[in-house]
């Protein structure tokens, strides 16, 4: 009898952006569909066999692989996009979820609600395939694994409204920030915003990555951290090539958050990329242009290379072992104390109808 052929096991990453309207979420989502379609079209053509087994494992999962098209236009609804790639020989299908702009001071409550919401159902999913008898082997991973964090590069610090966000979505999902529309920014100010924005983060908001103060006071023999004023003093108590590859590859990270994006200048009827000579991805501003995969001028390959290889399976399980536990954890919780409110009230019930015989 031959064996059975052994089907694609297939990695699930998803990945949301969010941030106030305008800051570039859209146009992060396209900028990063097309770098994979210009690594996918720099490939030899697929054979028809590998066409034919591509298929195949396109149709054993739950996601549609749709393609944006025409102009780059204001998110009014949320909307995933997926695309199947290979990372050093491991299926991902790659799930990108786009969501509305925060544009409105009082509706950012509710606009965060829906978003958490949203995280949070997934945990749901996850959670009702768990208690069934028979679960399901074909099922998707829709948990949230990280959620970037647009910001408006016009500010010069984060104000209530970014702390607001970033600590509730911190407390549901990894969180990665990156300040959208760099171009916008002289490399002056650039550096002047960065440091800014983690001092206002470090020690206060547990973003993905970031040490943080409670985790400090736990460990008492860590003197050293304790006095860690600032993110660059944290990370100088370490003795970079005495660390394992885990502790560097945080530590890498560490050193370059916020992440700087420029997002490639498009054509306004069809949403494609302009074609500028010599770049496959660039702005032209009349008076020079920029390659916005340049690392001199954006982060958006560091970015790209975290995402998907050097922190891609930190972010998949931090999100099943911190996150979903402690939500899978709250949710048990209420569920018990419910019941136990209920059988404490039909107790009473019973008691106050007894004393009435």
């Amino acid at each position: 009898m031959a064996p059975r052929s052994r089907k694609h096991t297939v990695s699930h990453f998803n990945v949301m952006v969010v941030g106030h309207s305008g800051v570039g979420k859209t146009s992060f989502i396209r900028t990063l569909l097309e770098t994979l379609r210009l690594e996918e079209k720099q490939r030899k053509e697929e054979t028809p066999t590998t066409k034919k087994r591509r298929d195949s494992f396109m149709s054993e999962t739950s996601f549609v692989n749709i393609e944006p098209e025409g102009p780059i236009e204001k998110t009014l609804q949320p909307y995933t996009v997926s695309r199947e790639i290979n990372i050093d020989r491991e299926h991902v299908l790659l799930t990108l979820i786009d969501t509305p702009g925060f544009h409105q001071e009082y509706l950012i409550d509710k606009q965060l609600h829906d978003i958490l919401k949203y995280i949070e159902h997934q945990f749901d999913l996850t959670l009702a395939e768990e208690t069934k008898v028979k679960r399901n082997p074909k099922a998707v991973d829709t948990q949230v694994h990280c959620c970037l964090y647009f910001m408006d590069p016009k500010k010069s610090c984060l104000d209530e409204y970014d702390i607001r966000i970033l600590t509730r979505l911190s407390n549901r999902v990894n969180v990665i920030p990156v300040i959208g529309k760099a171009d916008q920014l002289t490399l002056a100010q650039k550096n002047r915003l960065k440091p800014r924005i983690i001092q206002d983060i470090y020690n206060k908001i547990p973003i993905y990555g970031m040490p943080t103060k409670e985790e400090e006071e736990e460990d008492e023999e860590d003197e050293e951290t304790k006095k860690a004023e600032t993110l660059n003093d944290f990370i100088q108590q370490f003795n970079y090539e005495e660390e394992d590859q885990d502790t560097k590859t945080i530590l890498d990270y560490l050193k370059i958050i916020p992440f700087t994006f420029i997002a490639y200048e498009d054509e306004p009827d069809t949403g494609k990329p302009l074609e500028i000579e010599g770049l496959s991805l660039g702005r032209d501003f009349g008076w020079g242009t920029i390659d916005c995969l340049n690392d001199k001028y954006s982060d958006f390959n560091q970015l790209k290379h975290a995402l998907l290889f050097t922190h891609r399976k930190f972010l998949q399980l931090d999100t099943v072992e911190r996150y979903y536990e402690q939500y899978r954890t709250e949710k048990l919780m209420f569920k018990r104390a419910t019941r136990l409110k209920s059988l404490d009230m039909s107790s009473q019930k019973i008691l106050k109808d007894l004393s009435e015989l």
